[in-house]
């Protein structure tokens, strides 16, 4: 992965693709999270394919793309027509791709104001939620080589902040306990188990994401509720 969806680390990729040109290893890089939130020049890097999803920077959902190095020869998943270059049968969703194409120019003409505006809200989030709660922390590299769009916030664990999620959701504000495909699991990711050793039992996550159509209003209101809450 680029960038983990859950804490947000990113990935120093050039150095992969390195290591992988080194010992002849083909290289797929999950870039679901920064493709159309930072520049990628593809050629610069030594990467065979690389997988995007539209809804990520407000294209159509259900569409995506992969990426296919010319240096590298596949055979296709499914037989039978041409499209796609013959390497997957099946009618093409236009107005998907044309949606696609269109969200990420926009996205990449936009990435300068929306890089500084994103996170502007996210620091800001990040300094009430430690002048509010004593003891929060965030997992990752949050003020590092990290997703500007993606906050993972350790609460400690007490018997109001234990159903956290539920009562964010109960009162609209949507949130995750880590990663989006593992939304509706209890049980604490490998991920984070990984970051606390063994001892995430001590504190509850909760993903706040950002885009450029939140604001710091918008904040205020979910750190109030969290105030309520905890």
């Amino acid at each position: 992965m680029h960038a983990n969806n859950e804490i947000g680390n990113l990935l120093k990729i050039k150095a992969v693709g390195e290591l992988c040109a080194k010992y002849g290893a083909i290289f797929h890089s999950d870039m679901v999270q920064t493709i159309g939130h930072y520049p990628v020049d593809l050629r610069a890097l030594n990467v065979h394919f690389v997988s995007a999803a539209g809804h990520k920077f407000h294209g159509p959902k259900g569409v995506g793309m992969l990426f296919i190095n010319e240096d590298i020869n596949i055979k296709p998943l499914l037989c039978g027509g041409s499209q796609e270059r013959n390497m997957r049968a099946g009618t093409e969703n236009l107005y998907g791709i044309v949606g696609f194409a269109k969200a990420l120019e926009i996205a990449s003409a936009r990435y300068e104001q929306d890089a500084s505006y994103i996170t502007d809200i996210k620091n800001y989030m990040a300094e009430q939620l430690r002048a509010a709660f004593p003891g929060v922390s965030f997992n990752g590299d949050s003020n590092g080589s990290c997703l500007y769009t993606v906050l993972s916030v350790a609460f400690p664990k007490t018997e109001k902040s234990e159903m956290l999620l539920f009562n964010l959701d109960m009162a609209g504000i949507c949130v995750s306990g880590g990663s989006a495909c593992s939304s509706g699991a209890s049980s604490v990711s490998h991920v984070i188990k990984a970051l606390y050793n063994g001892q995430s039992d001590t504190m509850v996550p909760i993903r706040f994401s950002f885009s450029r159509h939140n604001t710091k209003e918008e904040v205020d209101t979910v750190v109030d509720k969290l105030k309520e809450l905890i």
